[in-house]
């Protein structure tokens, strides 16, 4: 990489869009409304859609690997770098006037979903959850957190834990799951004492007509939506019968009209 060793990062963002870096990748994407998917040379795995690009967001989310970010970060991840040397590959290849299509995009403040009145909650929403330098390292912004009424649990029982809020199909609030934020940290998942994890499809709340992404875990969930993929939900514990056809209704009451499952 020969043209230069500084990088603005802040100021290549400003001039590139992540759209003009897909075909410096030589990425195979299909592109419909604000989103272009496609596989992911990287990781070879998750099929022909395991790639998300969101145009409006300038965010790509990789399903296979479970992590997205910016244009910077789609360079390093598809072509196995270090923020740095991909940030350098872009400049070196735009230079220092890379055309931009259209006005820079603002990102869009995430709709407030509708919550019942508050004498019907089961439970109230913890006023003491943080955003700390452990919620960072699982990849997810402040505002994701925000949005998700997400955070890290200083004391209760989810204390040492990324506490997420779990809600009914309806948006009631029926009790907090605790995500391990290390690795020592066991189970991966927590729950409070008396609610069953099979009862309900995390998400399924925000979950809307069209294609409906399914996957792994909620953590999955929250870092698809930090890199604009919002059609999200997922299971809790293992599939059963009773999952399929919760799943099976949700998808009649939302109006899907197909599920993708990573």
């Amino acid at each position: 990489m020969a043209a230069t060793d500084f990088v603005d990062f802040a100021e290549l963002k400003n001039r590139v869009k992540i759209e003009q870096v897909v075909p410096m990748l030589g990425l195979q994407m299909r592109q419909k409304g604000d989103q272009m998917r496609g596989p992911c040379p990287r990781c070879k795995a998750g099929g022909e859609r395991a790639l998300a690009v969101n145009t409006t967001k300038q965010s790509y989310y990789c399903f296979a690997e479970g992590k997205g970010g910016d244009l910077i970060a789609l360079t390093a991840h598809i072509r196995d770098l270090s923020q740095r040397d991909a940030a350098l590959l872009v400049q070196n290849h735009f230079g220092n006037s890379a055309p931009v299509n259209s006005a820079r995009s603002t990102v869009p403040v995430p709709a407030t979903s509708p919550r019942p009145p508050v004498e019907a909650r089961v439970l109230r929403p913890l006023d003491y959850l943080q955003y700390t330098e452990a919620v960072g390292g699982l990849g997810l912004s402040e505002a994701t957190c925000t949005h998700f009424g997400a955070g890290y649990a200083p004391k209760g029982i989810m204390r040492g834990r990324f506490a997420v809020p779990i809600h009914d199909r309806q948006g009631t609030l029926l009790a907090y799951v605790g995500i391990a934020v290390a690795q020592e940290q066991s189970p991966k998942l927590l729950f409070p004492n008396g609610f069953d994890p099979h009862s309900v499809i995390f998400n399924a709340d925000k979950a809307g007509a069209g294609e409906l992404y399914l996957v792994r875990d909620p953590l999955q969930v929250l870092t698809a939506f930090e890199s604009g993929v919002e059609n999200v939900v997922a299971f809790l514990a293992p599939i059963t019968p009773q999952s399929l056809e919760m799943l099976a209704a949700l998808c009649d009451e939302k109006k899907v009209e197909t599920i993708e499952l990573f």
